[in-house]
């Protein structure tokens, strides 16, 4: 299809061509080639087009193109080929949010110079090809190589390439280029960061400018003050001087003195204004710059939102249309030798348990969790929390430009926990899993389902941000003499932050990936975890596994901050195939719903509902037999036996005084508790944690920006030393996590990190080598 001439001059249409390519942020190609992709079963491993460019974005289409240059999150312009477009004709693609809107150009003699869109026409199979199937962002993204089947596997936020080389030389090269490429990215988005401390440090030093100057004219308003002062001594010494003249020169003089006392007046009435007008001036500035630090935020914020809206999660082996849309981001803590105040024995944690009146043989098993006390001592209060005030305006202008998992954060904002220890919070109803142990699988799909929503019991009342964990910290919690589980935790990447854990206990295992993105939308956060959280029962050989869903906090500027928990989590078993869609019903001001309402649907291997799980993921969780259903397995409608409801989960009461605690439940408190024989890397060594728990914030504040800088300093020395491996050409060994490694899940096919073991016997032998200094 050709396009009409209009008959414009040679200079009209090359500076026509020179306005369109004429775009900012214009990114080159680094590296071009065909790799081998992994689409689905069906298909395997099919040749694709892969494009990396200067940006740290690797791109693949099913064709192979030809680019020009291409500007980033704008336009994009290639040659064309097929039965769409001439020869002579480019094609622009132009990305704006969720949507990409395609046209052609043609650059022949003559020809009129009007772009057309593609999307306006019949698509061809030739145009289809040369469209973006997919990109990742290397920056937070992962690169992983598989020696055993030559695979490199790049995992990004919403989606995963697996992808094989011709040959072991193009694969290394490929290997080579992806990491420097996601190297500089980090580099580069390090320096931003550090220009952005420096402008809000010009800003700091600009207020202070400004406070120095009013005192200055307040200095000068004291001095002016007491000159008149003398000056009306002076005038009345003047007058009593004279009273002995001359009738007529004492009325001359007199007048001359009101004059001057008149005089004075004006001048200290002048000058007051004065400062009164610079005063009002500088409350002016200070609201006009705190305005413009918010419209820089604003617009920071702005600027990432579009740039991260890539759409929801692909799977792994999709390879079919692209459709974007808008997805939906970890603390610490330390140990001193004060001993903690208020330890007492606390007996084992249970669940409560009551069933219904009804069904006689439904299995109803003892909790184990009421075990005894082992005489083991445990803490049952923290420290209060201290009532400071905080000064937001002076925190927000720290954070302009920046990523929320970059902001240097104060511990006014925090709990004296960290992330390794939140994660771990999800063990407090973990007697849900052992008593599951012991039962069918679809009962164990019941319990698993109640264990998944008690990890959200506490987030109703608890906002506050635990610590972040440095690289290579770990935590352990071992309750295996009174609750019959331990679990040990590290953080086994920094960017993108990630912690790996694994807990064990009688009759089943669990482990997960615990990572996470947050997308700021002005009045809340969303904060969407990544990866899969997995149990396993060795008796029934059952192995599930699940997503966590969607936390949103609200009111993040204005007003109190409440959170809700929403979104739809599907619980799969991959040995029977039997599944559970859990849905966490969203709140809403004019819903009829009951609020924080969970509600599922169990269904055996053929799809068939056999249970019912419903109830409210901050207070209880009940199970019910369906005694029939419509037959319809997109909308199903069930009918349940009430009489066998049986409640399978319930929470914990909150301890005397909690809202002065953090909100914290019992067993929150004992998870920051001082123990001897820890690992040197573990949480609750952590100095700057330990002073905000003990009401030190000033000082936690200090000792958290030196752990932070020290971090930073390991983390540059390690850049530096790879950029010269790599320069070089020599192999460079990357950070590898103590006591994780990362393999394939055989489920799913996601990188998990997965427990190597030789943790708990280092403990028994008091042998931390293996630990790195990180506090």
């Amino acid at each position: 299809m050709s396009i009409a001439s209009s008959g414009k001059s040679q200079k009209e249409r090359t500076s026509s061509l020179t306005s369109i390519n004429n775009f900012e942020h214009l990114a080159s190609v680094e590296k071009a080639g065909w790799l081998n992709k992994w689409t689905n079963y069906l298909k395997g491993y099919r040749q694709r087009w892969f494009v990396l460019d200067s940006n740290a974005t690797l791109s693949y289409y099913r064709k192979q193109i030809t680019w020009c240059a291409f500007p980033v999150g704008r336009r994009t312009r290639r040659k064309a080929s097929g039965d769409g477009c001439s020869d002579n004709e480019s094609v622009y693609e132009s990305a704006c949010g969720e949507s990409i809107q395609r046209y052609v150009y043609a650059e022949g003699d003559g020809d009129d110079e009007k772009p057309r869109n593609l999307e306006d026409e019949e698509r061809n199979p030739s145009e289809v090809g040369h469209t973006c199937r997919g990109s990742i962002n290397l920056q937070e993204a992962r690169v992983h190589t598989d020696k055993t089947t030559s695979c490199i596997v790049i995992s990004g936020q919403s989606q995963t390439f697996h992808v094989k080389p011709q040959n072991e030389m193009d694969r290394q090269q490929w290997v080579n280029s992806l990491e420097y490429m996601r190297h500089k990215a980090i580099t580069k988005a390090e320096s931003e960061e550090d220009e952005d401390a420096q402008m809000a440090q010009n800003d700091s030093n600009r207020s202070e400018n400004l406070i120095l100057s009013n005192r200055q004219i307040s200095g000068k308003l004291c001095d002016l003050r007491t000159a008149a002062n003398m000056m009306n001594k002076q005038s009345d010494e003047l007058m009593r001087a004279l009273n002995g003249t001359v009738e007529t020169d004492k009325n001359s003089l007199a007048e001359r003195a009101d004059l001057l006392k008149i005089t004075t007046a004006a001048v200290l009435q002048a000058a007051e204004e004065f400062v009164q007008l610079s005063e009002q001036s500088a409350r002016r500035l200070n609201k006009i710059e705190q305005l413009e630090a918010l419209a820089m935020q604003h617009s920071s914020l702005e600027r990432a939102a579009t740039k991260c809206a890539t759409g929801a999660p692909l799977s792994v082996y999709s390879d079919q249309e692209d459709e974007f849309h808008d997805a939906e981001e970890d603390l610490i803590m330390p140990c001193n030798s004060t001993s903690p105040a208020g330890v007492h024995a606390v007996p084992a944690v249970r669940s409560d348990r009551h069933s219904g009146a009804g069904d006689p043989s439904s299995s109803s098993p003892p909790s184990s969790q009421s075990n005894a006390p082992t005489g083991r001592q445990r803490r049952t209060t923290v420290p209060e929390r201290p009532d400071l005030p905080i000064n937001l305006w002076s925190i927000m202008k720290n954070c302009i430009g920046k990523e929320l998992s970059k902001i240097p954060m104060p511990v006014n904002f925090s709990e004296p926990i960290s992330v390794l220890q939140r994660v771990t919070e999800d063990l407090e109803y973990a007697d849900l899993l052992e008593a599951a142990a012991k039962l069918s699988t679809l009962e164990q799909m019941c319990y698993v389902a109640a264990y998944a929503a008690s990890n959200y019991s506490t987030t109703c009342h608890r906002t506050n941000k635990p610590f972040n964990p440095l690289l290579g910290e770990t935590f352990e919690f071992d309750r295996m003499e009174d609750l019959g589980w331990r679990s040990v935790t590290e953080q086994v990447s920094h960017h993108p932050p990630a912690a790996a854990h694994h807990a064990e206990g009688r009759g089943w295992t669990m482990y997960q990936d615990f990572t996470m993105t947050s997308r700021f939308r002005g009045k809340y956060l969303s904060v969407i975890p990544i990866g899969f959280t997995h149990v396993v029962f060795p008796s029934t050989n059952s192995h599930f596994s699940y997503r966590k869903i969607t936390t949103t906090v609200h009111n993040i500027i204005v007003g109190k901050l409440w959170i809700d928990n929403h979104g739809e989590m599907e619980i799969t078993n991959h040995t029977t195939n039997e599944k559970c869609v859990l849905k966490f019903v969203p709140y809403s001001y004019f819903s009829r719903e009951q609020p924080r309402k969970v509600y599922g649907i169990v269904r055996n291997s053929e799809g068939i509902p056999k249970y019912v799980v419903q109830g409210t993921w901050d207070k209880s969780i009940d199970m019910l037999k369906v005694s029939s259903w419509n037959g319809n397995q997109e909308k199903p409608k069930v009918e349940v036996d009430e009489a066998s409801l049986k409640r399978i989960w319930t929470t914990h009461p909150l301890p005397k005084g909690a809202e002065k605690m953090h909100n914290f439940t019992k067993f929150t408190i004992e998870l920051n508790e001082p123990e001897d024989g820890v690992a040197p890397t573990d949480s609750r060594l952590r100095p700057d944690q330990r002073m905000m728990e003990n009401g030190l914030w000033d000082e936690a504040n200090k000792k958290k920006l030196e752990i932070e800088e020290k971090q930073r300093i390991v983390r540059r020395r390690r850049e530096a030393e790879k950029e010269l491996a790599m320069k070089r050409g020599d192999k460079y060994e990357e950070y590898e996590p103590t006591w994780f490694v990362r393999v394939q899940d055989e489920s799913n096919g996601a990188l998990i990190h997965q427990y190597k073991g030789g943790y708990w016997e280092s403990k028994e032998q008091h042998d931390w080598s293996k630990c790195p200094d990180i506090f």
